[in-house]
Formats: C-alpha cells, sequence, structure tokens
C-alpha cells in the first residue's frame, strides 16, 4: 500500500461523499506492490478538469489545470505535486507518433486502464482505503514478473504509441522483468513505427535506459527488437564488426554496451561510454584501418546527438572526449606529460578520460589489470598541489604580460599564457605573481 499523506487521503474522502473515487496509478502503485521506492504518485478519477478543480480550491489545495484535452491538473499537496489525469479512451492514427488524435473522457477507471501501455502500470490504488482494482491482470503478472500488453493483442497498444517500444525495453530492464512473448513479438513486428515519434522524445527514453539498472542488458534488448536503426541507426554499421581477440572479447557494438553499463550513472559519461567507437566503421571503410576512428567517432557521434536534440554543452563533452580517448593507450606517458595534457584538458575532460579509459578497458571482456589508476593518482596530486587547470587559475593575467613584456594584444600573448599554463601544471608551486612575472620573459 501506498505511504500518502493525510491531507490526500483526506481530500480523497471529501471525493467520495460527493460520488468521485479517488485513485492512485500506475508506476506508483506498481513500485508499491514491488516494495520499491515510490517517487512520483499519479492520480485518477472520473471527475473533469474543472470541477476537479472547483473542488480542490474549496477544499484549500492548490490547483492549475496543465492540458485541457487530456483531462491533466496538477494538485499541490503539502508542497507536493500531484499530477490528476481525468479517465479517458483514447484513439490513435496509422504511423504511432506518440499523440492521440482524439480523447474522449470517461467515467469508470476500468475504461481508462486499456488505454495504458502495460499489464503491471495499470493498477488503481484507492486513495481512501487502499484497496486495489486491477482490470487488466497486472497483480498476477506483477508476481510473475513479466510485461505484458493491457491488450489481448499486443499489436494494438504498440500501433497505437511507437514509443512504447522503447518504454517496454526500459520497464523490463528496470524491473528486471521477462517480455511476454507475444509482446515482444509485436514489438519486434512494429519497430518501425518508432521512426515516427519526435526525437526529442526518443531521446528522453534513451537516457532514462541509460541511467537505470541493467544498462547492456537494456542496449542488447533495443538491438534484438529492432530499435537501433530508428533511434541510434550509426551503431547498427557496429554490430558483427569484429575485433582484435588479444584486445577484445565483443564485436564492437557489444563492447559498446559493455563500456556504457562500465561508467558512472551520469548521462555524460554514459554516451561517451556508448558512442566512443563507433567511428570505427567509417575508419576501416576510408582508410582501411582503425587508426584515426577517434576522430571519425566525434564527428559520427555529434551527427547522432545533434539529431537527438541533446543541449549544445552535453554534445561538446561528449564528442570532445571521444576524440581523446585514445591517448596513451599504451600507459607510456611521463608524469610531466600526463601533468601537461591534463591541465590542458581541464578538469572535466580529464575526469572524463579518467573514466571512459577505465571503463573501455573493463568493457573489453579480456583485461582488467589496467583501470587508469596511475592517471588518477597524478591528477589527484594535481588537486592536492592546486596545479592550474585553466589559463584563468593563473596568478598573472593577459594583461600582466603585455605589461611586463611590452607586447600588444595578439596571439603571442596566448601562446605565452599556455606555455605559463603548462609550466605550472608540471611546476605548481610557481603559480604565484612574482615568479611567474619573472618566468614569462623564458617564452617571450
Amino acid at each position: 500500500m501506498l505511504k500518502l499523506p493525510i491531507a490526500l487521503k483526506a481530500f480523497a474522502e471529501a471525493l467520495e461523499r460527493e460520488g468521485v473515487k479517488l485513485y492512485a496509478v500506475g508506476g506508483c502503485v506498481r513500485d508499491a506492490q514491488l516494495l520499491r521506492a515510490v517517487h512520483d504518485v499519479d492520480l485518477a478519477s472520473r471527475a473533469r478538469p474543472d470541477e476537479l478543480l472547483e473542488r480542490a480550491k474549496a477544499f484549500g489545495i492548490e490547483a492549475k489545470i496543465v492540458q485541457q484535452t487530456l483531462g491533466t491538473v496538477l494538485l499541490t499537496i503539502d508542497g507536493v505535486d500531484y499530477e490528476h489525469t481525468t479517465f479517458r479512451t483514447e484513439s490513435y492514427g496509422a504511423g504511432g507518433a506518440h499523440k492521440p488524435d482524439a480523447v474522449r473522457f470517461a467515467d469508470l477507471p476500468e475504461q481508462d486502464a486499456f488505454r495504458r501501455d502495460f499489464s503491471v502500470n495499470a493498477l488503481y490504488e484507492r486513495v481512501a482505503d487502499g484497496s486495489i482494482l486491477d482490470p487488466t491482470g497486472g497483480q498476477k503478472d506483477l508476481e510473475n514478473r513479466v510485461l505484458r500488453t493491457t491488450t489481448k493483442n499486443p499489436a494494438v497498444i504498440l500501433r497505437d504509441d511507437g514509443l512504447r517500444i522503447l518504454r517496454l525495453v526500459r520497464f523490463a530492464a528496470s524491473l528486471d522483468f521477462t517480455v511476454d512473448p507475444g509482446t515482444w513479438e509485436a514489438a519486434k513486428a512494429n519497430a518501425a513505427l518508432l521512426k515516427g515519434v519526435a526525437w526529442e522524445r526518443k531521446r528522453q527514453e534513451l537516457d532514462r535506459i541509460l541511467l537505470g539498472p541493467r544498462v547492456c542488458d537494456a542496449l542488447t534488448m533495443l538491438r534484438d527488437v529492432g530499435a537501433l536503426p530508428y533511434l541510434l541507426p550509426e551503431l547498427t554499421a557496429c554490430d558483427g564488426m569484429a575485433q582484435r581477440t588479444d584486445y577484445h572479447r565483443y564485436d564492437v557494438l557489444t563492447h559498446l554496451f559493455h563500456t556504457c553499463e562500465n561508467t558512472p550513472e551520469e548521462l555524460g559519461i554514459r554516451l561517451i561510454g556508448l558512442l566512443h567507437d563507433v567511428g570505427k566503421p567509417e575508419a576501416l571503410k576510408r582508410d582501411g584501418r582503425l587508426y584515426a576512428h577517434d576522430v571519425y567517432g566525434a564527428e559520427t557521434a555529434r551527427t547522432m546527438l545533434v539529431r537527438l536534440r541533446y543541449p549544445n554543452a552535453l554534445i561538446d563533452r561528449v564528442c570532445g572526449a571521444i576524440r581523446i580517448h585514445m591517448f596513451d593507450l599504451t600507459d607510456s606517458a611521463s608524469e610531466a606529460t600526463l601533468r601537461k595534457r591534463f591541465a590542458a584538458f581541464g578538469r572535466e575532460r580529464t575526469e572524463d578520460l579518467i573514466m571512459i579509459r577505465e571503463a573501455d578497458v573493463r568493457g573489453s571482456g579480456v583485461r582488467t589489470d589496467f583501470t587508469a589508476e596511475r592517471w588518477r593518482e597524478i591528477y589527484r596530486k594535481m588537486r592536492e598541489e592546486r596545479a592550474p587547470f585553466s589559463e584563468r587559475e593563473l596568478a598573472v593575467s593577459g594583461a600582466d604580460i603585455m605589461r611586463e613584456l611590452g607586447l600588444p594584444a595578439g596571439e603571442r600573448v596566448g601562446k605565452i599564457k599556455h606555455a605559463l599554463l603548462l609550466r605550472c601544471a608540471v611546476h605548481p608551486e610557481e603559480n604565484e605573481r612574482k615568479t611567474l612575472l619573472k618566468r614569462m620573459h623564458d617564452y617571450r
């Protein structure tokens, strides 16, 4: 049973006295039944938006209509937001584009349930007394740990909204459920419907998959269900591409999946892990070898991330890391060289480089010995010694350089500042004004 605030239960009881039963519905009920953490509680009833708005305000609850057509009202109770939707039925046109052509409000939860995607997401808990309403057999599917559509014919639900194919993969991975065979076959048969779904919506589901558990399994399911051509099409060229068995146990695509899973649970580094070798097919095609796959990979990744409408800053971060991920592959660079490169990369890119190198090795399926520990230690020492990681952190400015050396503003001043940065990366103790005013004469 969900743990709900007293004020919400009191409101539910007041609604029931007026003939309206209020339910919690969807993922919150599912997760409570599974004894998982519940983060957001969605509500539903037969009350139309204007009716619910009026009754909420009369009860002293802050409320506003968010989407009139879909019957969505946002209630704020004790500082917590609850999204309420009126029971409804929906009809969709061809193409699976995620947006219903027609919405009709309904009076019964049994009508509402069959517009939802999977039976485990169509459970209704009556707020007033905690009783469960299960129109589609979701409780049995919870017990059996299986995902199944709310309709007897899975294709009906999946054809209505192609995004449900990605949601199927996400829920299977996050809940560690199997997929009903009929549902899985229908998903495979309708994977091309993802072509009609907006890239922003597909990106949102991809983000949830990448930040969820069992990432490698989820990505493998995306491949097996046929979703990759409509989500990450450039990755399909990596599927089955063999690699040297002394360095890799897996083909390129499977290696990318394993590398992604071995990164920390943060979107940027997960994307770096997933895409770091995406340039290998293009490198082999153009050059007959993989030497420049980091260059091609950065270009390809940018195309993919722009298409998915990621923010520019994240795109630059991911592509920048892919471009340098082959640095010092043999772990032979001296400490002075590493310090200079880390300072030139900056803190964030250095941290990304260390994390992707570690994940890349672990994701090979062959080696686990080198995990960038030496890099981590040098980077730790640099931070402890307060080494600068940008020219802004130097104890002198461009104006100081121009004044001390009698130089005009221009490229030469920038080169001197960069030289001072690299010097202080190796000798952090020199990053003080008096010393740098003398040192800059060496680079004039």
